[in-house]
């Protein structure tokens, strides 16, 4: 080998060497932590200084409306995928599937673990992993399963007497990694809140007791990230999967007053039953319920409000009924002839526009702009979200980025309030943003998303719902609810 090669070699290899071993930059690390069953208004009724930090330090919506059915399993799988349950096909916390012939029931562990359940859709741990990160699950709905062939670097199985300051514990030895092991997505789940209310009533003192311990492990882990100098470095989206409403033993409807059970399968109850059509025809159960209390509506498949959005998954059932806010559906009459101490006092799993459905959004990091407001934001939107944060591509989803791009600035925004009144309905509230409002309209809350036109004039629509204005005179569309003289007007808030 001359003289003059053996340099060239030795600075070819060395250039190949550092390019290999050059480290790519990671992006800020992302916590998603969801509090099971924390209703938009709980923050507001006891003391928090946990989440307060985390409001006074960055962005604070009205409120996070789930999709249909606003049951904890499939809410937490549209949080993580961006898609409704009827395209994920978690369409309940009870399932059965007819291509299988087998129901999933939360209480079955094999099931709850078994990846076939899961793969109408493509959680944002796989997505992040897909793309070289890593990611660690502390009790997400679904993180225990092998979903399209990937499961979590790090994860739990679901033990729910797993002491709070355990999880907090665990989750700071994740974040003391070394840099090279460390995740870059970290999930955080808690069920205390959502038992509470459940047993005792939304909004009760064993509820917002049950948030203010929770709170105070919050403030732990705040801590701990701060003293390791990763608090304003990293992404933190505090969420819940939704609401709580009360409900009563004299509120109850039973299917076997109106149909021969016999003759079908009904895969879940309680707010809204999924009932399949085996001997029964379904166009027979539609009819047989239609009118049978003024409390109940009901639906062929194919029927569904659009909405909801439920469907077209196989899972989806023949005949959806639901019952009105506060009213439950039960099977069998004598199954429930006496009360029981053991009653539930709250419930969840309505029309998630329902405003007591509604849960919690809290951001906080390096891309939000300290004391940000937003109207109400959708679930399905979040995936997007993380997806940015993350710097990946997202897989397919039925979410938005746009809702959340305006608070990306530097300066804190906050939403316009209008008020639309309309002839023959009460007044109804707006919350405007750049690219999304909220419309109160009596105990519901809808999400809608700006499609053109600025403040003057424009359109924001959602399936199901369109709203539009040209100066103060406006036009409202809510499912079959059509309101066409109305009037656009700024209030004072």
């Amino acid at each position: 080998m001359t003289p003059r090669v053996l340099p060239l070699l030795v600075a070819l290899l060395v250039t190949a060497c550092s390019s290999q071993s050059a480290p790519e930059a990671r992006p800020a690390p992302l916590l998603l932590i969801s509090i099971d069953g924390l209703r938009h208004d709980y923050i507001d009724l006891t003391d928090t200084p946990a989440l307060d930090r985390l409001i006074a330090g960055g962005l604070k919506a009205d409120g996070l409306q789930q999709v249909f059915p606003s049951k904890t399993f499939p809410t937490h799988y549209s949080l993580v995928t961006g898609r409704h349950p009827g395209s994920h096909g978690v369409v309940g916390n009870n399932m059965w599937d007819p291509a299988r012939d087998s129901r999933f029931r939360l209480s079955d562990r094999e099931a709850v673990s078994d990846g076939y359940w899961y793969q109408g859709g493509e959680p944002i741990w796989v997505t992040a992993q897909r793309q070289g990160l890593s990611a660690a699950t502390y009790f997400w709905p679904g993180s225990e399963a092998r979903i399209h062939r990937v499961r979590p670097d790090h994860w739990k199985p679901y033990a729910g007497d797993t002491p709070h300051a355990e999880r907090i514990e665990q989750l700071l030895a994740w974040f003391d990694l070394p840099i090279a092991e460390r995740p870059d997505l970290f999930t955080l789940y808690f069920h205390a809140v959502d038992s509470a209310g459940h047993d005792d009533g939304p909004a009760s003192l064993e509820a917002l007791t049950a948030l203010s311990e929770i709170d105070g492990h919050l403030g732990r882990l705040l801590d701990g990230l701060e003293a390791r100098g990763l608090l304003g470095r990293t992404h933190i989206l505090l969420v819940s999967d939704h609401g709580m409403a009360e409900i009563d033993h004299d509120r109850y409807l039973f299917l076997d007053d109106y149909l021969d059970l016999s003759g079908l399968i009904v895969s879940d109850a309680g707010p809204a039953a999924q009932i399949w059509a085996i001997e029964t025809p379904a166009e027979d159960i539609v009819a047989a319920l239609r009118n049978a209390h003024p409390r109940l509506r009901v639906w062929a498949r194919e029927d569904i409000p659009e909405r909801y959005q439920f469907g077209p998954h196989a899972r989806v059932p023949d005949v959806l009924a639901e019952a009105d806010p506060g009213w439950m559906i039960h099977r069998r009459r004598a199954e429930r002839a006496q009360r029981s101490p053991n009653d539930p006092r709250g419930m969840h799993g309505w029309d998630p526009a329902f405003r007591d459905m509604h849960g919690v959004f809290l951001a906080h990091g390096p891309t939000f702009a300290a004391g940000s407001r937003a109207p109400t934001v959708r679930s399905v939107d979040l995936y997007a979200l993380m997806s940015h944060l993350l710097g990946i591509d997202p897989a397919e989803h039925q979410g938005s980025l746009r809702p959340f791009k305006p608070y990306f600035d530097a300066a804190p925004l906050t939403p316009a309030h209008r008020s639309l009144r309309c002839d023959g309905a009460a007044p109804m509230q707006v919350e405007l943003a750049p690219n999304h409002l909220s419309l109160k309209h009596g105990l519901h809350g809808y999400v809608l998303l700006r499609e053109f036109g600025d403040d003057s004039a424009a359109r924001f629509a959602a399936p199901g719902l369109k709203l539009e204005w040209r100066g103060e005179q406006a036009s409202l569309k809510i499912d079959e609810q059509r309101f066409e003289d109305c009037r656009l007007e700024p209030t004072a808030h």
